[in-house]
């Protein structure tokens, strides 16, 4: 047979092996798991205002939540 009528070889494409694709959805599981964790302590964060009410105040003045408001109309 000629070299033109020879059977073409079966291109072969790079594919990645299963162990790294199953690494890479456990890398991203602990990663979310992690984040999943992390989310809590972030919104349970809270911070102490020093600001003082010296004007119109509204609501329980022993409320869990207080908020300020600071704004400048010029």
């Amino acid at each position: 047979m000629s070299p033109r009528r020879a059977i073409p070889e079966k291109k072969t494409t790079s594919t990645s092996p299963p162990w790294a694709i199953l690494a890479g959805i456990a890398a991203l599981i602990i990663v979310v798991l992690l984040a999943a964790d992390a989310l809590p302590k972030l919104l349970s964060s809270s911070t102490t205002s020093t600001a003082t009410a010296s004007g119109r105040t509204k609501g329980d003045p022993n409320a869990k939540v207080t908020l300020v408001e600071f704004s400048d109309f010029k």
